[in-house]
């Protein structure tokens, strides 16, 4: 067995080498940057329409929503907003979707699911929601 004998001359040499690296902090990448805006950002005004649903929920005109509405689309996330005033409650549906590079969008809200896509200055999607389904167009305003 080689033995190892740490001299104060060699401890002194490692100390330094050791200290020569300074505090490595914590690391933190610090606040998130904004995205950048997208080609797609902006407001689209847009008409909606029922396609679809529970016979219920039509029949008792909860699928009613304002046919003139606005899709906002701000740093390449879009959101909508939908009332039904028809419904119990009146609630309002919120939809979020992120765009993707090629215009498209998909996401996920408390009411269902939209979808779409926006081509050149024009909109186009689809809501499925808690038992009404709605098609909706627009053009940037």
């Amino acid at each position: 067995m080689i033995g190892f004998r740490v001299t104060p001359r060699l401890l002194a040499v490692l100390l330094m080498m050791a200290g020569c690296a300074g505090p490595m902090g914590t690391i933190n990448p610090g606040p998130a940057a904004a995205p950048p805006p997208t080609t797609f950002d902006g407001s689209y005004r847009s008409t909606i329409r029922v396609t679809g649903g529970a016979a219920a929920a039509q029949g008792q005109n909860w699928c009613q929503t304002p046919a003139q509405s606005a899709v906002t689309v701000s740093q390449g996330e879009l959101s909508y907003a939908m009332a039904h005033p028809n419904a119990p409650g009146k609630p309002t549906s919120a939809f979020q979707a992120t765009m993707a590079a090629d215009g498209s969008f998909a996401g996920l809200g408390v009411g269902g699911s939209i979808s779409g896509r926006v081509t050149g200055s024009r909109i186009e999607g689809r809501i499925d929601g808690q038992g009404c389904i709605y098609e909706f167009t627009g053009n940037r305003m």
